[in-house]
């Protein structure tokens, strides 16, 4: 990978195998621009004028996808704002091969040749484990995701399962790629991670 560019990386997963965690961790160390998808939407959320322009009008609570028109257009000026000396981690997104094949176009028209697919693995028995006793820390306690209900839940299961082989195949054929295994503690499965980037000399 030539060093003169910022790299970025596409950081898709198994559900529940960490990419927020870990690509919060990533972005921190590597000064990236964190593209969290669901922290983008949120955001929108609470921001009367980014409701309007965006036209947002359903909850994130549900389980179900955010419409695709609006995704896409916050990919592109999120792509498009960032900084060009400053690399864009994209955190758990694109899910879609429609909006991968647009993501590719867009980070092409940018320049930003330098590009690393990354995929976290975890077996599907420990996706549901985690998915069904996960919670998380708002507001000083801690509560389930309000998404991780069962409806909720067989919902991203199973767009993951139409959806998420066709992406990690078209973003193979286009970027350098690694798999990495997040079982066991944080600690021992960002270690394996970094090791990775290190053999790829990502890790400066």
């Amino acid at each position: 990978m030539k060093k003169n560019l910022p790299l970025n990386i596409i950081l898709l997963g198994d559900p529940a195998a960490g990419k927020a965690t870990h690509g919060k961790f990533l972005a921190k160390k590597f000064r990236f621009y964190n593209l969290d998808m669901g922290h983008e939407l949120r955001a929108l959320e609470h921001n009367p004028k980014l409701r309007k322009k965006y036209r947002l009008g359903q909850t994130l609570d549900s389980g179900k996808l955010t419409p695709t028109e609006l995704v896409r257009k916050l990919l592109r000026d999120l792509i498009r704002a960032t900084p060009k000396n400053r690399g864009i981690l994209f955190n758990g997104t694109p899910k879609m091969l429609g909006e991968a094949k647009l993501v590719a176009k867009w980070l092409k028209q940018e320049k930003r040749g330098r590009v690393l697919f990354v995929y976290l693995s975890i077996p599907l028995n420990e996706t549901i484990s985690r998915m069904t006793s996960r919670k998380t820390y708002f507001k000083g306690k801690f509560s389930k995701r309000p998404d991780d209900n069962n409806k909720a839940l067989k919902n991203r299961l199973a767009y993951y399962k139409k959806n998420i082989s066709e992406v990690v195949k078209f973003f193979k054929t286009q970027y350098l790629f690694v798999r990495v295994s997040t079982m066991g503690t944080v600690p021992e499965a960002r270690k394996r991670l970094l090791d990775k980037l290190k053999n790829l000399k990502i890790e400066d």
